[in-house]
């Protein structure tokens, strides 16, 4: 296929814009996705590696590549952070397009196409994408149709740019990339259907495809990894068969067991009995079946982040739980997957990969657990007492506030809840970011509870884990987010300690701003680095320091943020230039971003009188991106310090 078939097809295609995002991998870190549809990911700066399927590319500055739906992209960060864009959009052909471009989009699925490459005029990309990302997140219709338009002139700039520059789009090896998952989710419910879902081709298609590259069919290729990873752990552990049969994806030990006999020819207990007696020699199953499938198998995974269940300490630490938490999640599991491969009804008759949809926890099992009911938005929960094992996407602080450490956060927490980052540690685990969290990690956590603030997401959720959605729009106060919080986690003692520190810490940053400032001196809080043409006014909600200034620090807005943001309970608004000084107060905070230079401010800002005098606090929109009540507190602290000191310095 060549680069004018290519636009032929893009030109013939319905395309819809999912997600356009902005990342930042802080040096030595990692990041992982199983892309759910087609993508972009152009890194813009810092240096490190990116694997795309297995296959390394090293990254310095800018760098692009494009993969389809059920790509593996891990990113991982050298010695610099990296920064990057992620775009997810959907494309298909039209039925009505002719039947020579009909006949190429299916030899060669544009949309499916990998390549990589350093663009040789990577600014203009980059014009093009600010503005795309720009308009994107302003989440109004108008602008989003005309990130569509910029997204176009951004694919047709960079195939420009790839044609000239010699570059060869490649085709995607599907049958590869379903081995590779197969190797990464063996100990979890597969089906046909899951995979030929996610590869968007027909069940037939696949399997012969399948069959003709391996020999064997998926079923049989997903149960044979199953039956190796088992001999692995009945040779190097002293797991029961029961601990076993669960780690590599069965409930039902019995019906493990014969597959197990049909199989091997023995046993499990024969087979550990007849290697331990030197009757059969095998040293390590797993690693002589990854050797025997050749290219398409380990060698794909040893540089990832879950490598580990290849190597054994996944497994290990897995085999150290209860049988009954084990059974329960994967129970749970099981339905999330039937529910998502079509209408619920499926049995193990129809798909011998996966569990009858009965198998669902008995009140004696719920009993076991230890649930407490609590009312939630969604209604009564069950949930566990004094929980271990939480995943939150998105209110982190309540969480960390109440003494618990997740096992699982959003992307988005983690990379930008900054003040949050002390009372953090490594085993925290990313779940992918907010808007586009993997669904697969969260199962793999095996979490006791999980926190949401989305209710779209609370089914798939809740069929993983008992879920609450933590809507913070039902609490009046911080002090209330986090007494609820308290009774969610069953920490009902460390959130009453909280908010009693909590009081204390609010009245001393209060104190120290009044023997800063007039009392009736007002603040603003002001961005225009992030924006363009005009200056972006923060209101006491959401994130930017907001909730900060104006709730806990108890600071005053100018009657027109009252007025025009506040009282109509508006996060933020844009203003042009021309009226600004409406809106800016005595003293103006002024959002930044490291390493972006401000815009040429033009009078009407210069001219102002907090400008003039310097009254002007700059806070980092790194660290003020999260609103949460723990961070909104500790950014509280902070903006009540740079006050004292720049009033102390005149």
């Amino acid at each position: 296929m060549n680069w004018e078939e290519y636009i032929q097809m893009w030109d013939t295609s319905w395309i819809q814009l999912a997600d356009i995002r902005q990342h930042v991998i802080r040096r030595q870190r990692k990041q992982q996705h199983l892309l759910p549809a087609s993508s972009f990911i152009f890194v813009v700066q810092g240096q490190g590696t990116i694997w795309l399927d297995g296959v390394r590319h090293p990254v310095e500055r800018f760098f692009i590549l494009h993969a389809g739906k059920g790509s593996t992209i891990k990113l991982e960060a050298g010695h610099e952070d990296v920064t990057y864009y992620y775009i997810l959009y959907r494309g298909s052909i039209h039925t009505k397009a002719s039947k020579a471009i009909l006949k190429a989009y299916h030899i060669n699925n544009p949309f499916q196409l990998q390549y990589a490459c350093k663009p040789h005029a990577p600014v203009v990309l980059y014009r093009h994408m600010e503005s795309m990302y720009e308009e994107w997140n302003r989440r109004q219709i108008k602008e989003r149709f005309q990130a569509k338009i910029q997204f176009y002139q951004f694919v047709y700039t960079l195939v420009d740019q790839l044609q000239h520059q010699g570059v060869a789009p490649k085709e995607t090896d599907v049958v590869e990339q379903i081995v590779q998952y197969i190797h990464q989710h063996y100990h979890e419910p597969i089906s046909l259907e899951t995979m030929a879902e996610v590869w968007n081709y027909s069940i037939q298609h696949l399997s012969k495809q399948f069959k003709r590259r391996t020999g064997r069919s998926p079923i049989e290729y997903v149960i044979q990894t199953r039956m190796a990873k088992a001999k692995d752990l009945l040779i190097q552990t002293d797991a029961t068969v029961q601990e076993i049969a669960l780690n590599v994806g069965y409930s039902d030990v019995f019906y493990f067991t014969r597959l197990f006999k049909k199989q091997v020819g023995t046993t499990p207990i024969q087979y550990k009995s007849k290697v331990k007696t030197g009757l059969i020699v095998s040293d390590s199953p797993w690693e002589e079946f990854l050797s025997s499938m050749g290219k398409n198998t380990s060698a794909c995974y040893i540089d990832y982040d879950n490598h580990y269940r290849i190597k054994g300490e996944g497994d290990t630490q897995m085999l150290q739980g209860t049988k009954k938490t084990i059974g329960l999640t994967l129970m749970l599991v099981l339905t999330l997957l039937l529910a998502a491969c079509g209408n619920g009804n499926t049995s193990s008759n129809n798909h011998p990969l996966t569990e009858s949809t009965q198998n669902t926890p008995s009140n004696q099992a719920i009993e076991q657990t230890g649930l407490r009911k609590i009312a939630t938005v969604m209604g009564d929960v069950n949930v566990p007492a004094n929980p271990e094992r939480v995943v939150v996407d998105w209110d982190l602080g309540p969480v960390l506030a109440v003494g618990v450490t997740p096992v699982g956060a959003s992307n988005t927490q983690l990379e930008y809840s900054q003040f949050l980052k002390p009372f953090l540690d490594e085993t925290v685990q990313d779940i992918g970011a907010e808007g586009s969290i993997s669904f697969e990690k969260v199962v793999e956590l095996a979490p006791d509870i999980i926190i949401t603030w989305n209710k779209d997401a609370y089914s798939n959720y809740s069929n993983i884990a008992p879920t609450v959605v933590f809507d913070t729009s039902q609490y009046a106060t911080i002090q209330e987010e986090i007494t609820a919080m308290g009774v969610i986690l069953d920490r009902e003692e460390e959130a009453k300690q909280f908010v009693a520190d909590f009081e204390k810490r609010k009245i001393a940053a209060r104190e120290k701003i009044k023997n800063a400032i007039a009392s009736d001196a007002t603040i603003s809080i002001v961005d225009y680095i992030t924006v363009d043409k005009f200056l972006m006014v923060i209101g006491d909600m959401g994130e930017r320091g907001g909730r900060a200034a104006y709730d806990i620090l108890g600071m005053k807005p100018t009657p027109k943020v009252q007025s025009e943001i506040i009282d109509k309970k508006m996060s933020r608004v844009e203003v042009s230039w021309e009226t600004v000084n409406d809106y800016v107060g005595d003293y103006v905070i002024i959002l930044t971003v490291n390493g972006k230079e401000p815009p040429k401010l033009p009078a009407t800002w210069t001219s102002l009188e907090a400008v003039k005098n310097n009254r002007i606090i700059e806070i980092d929109m790194e660290k003020y991106f999260a609103a949460d009540s723990y961070s909104s507190l500790l950014q509280a602290e902070d903006i009540a310090d740079k006050i004292s000191k720049l009033v102390s310095t005149k």
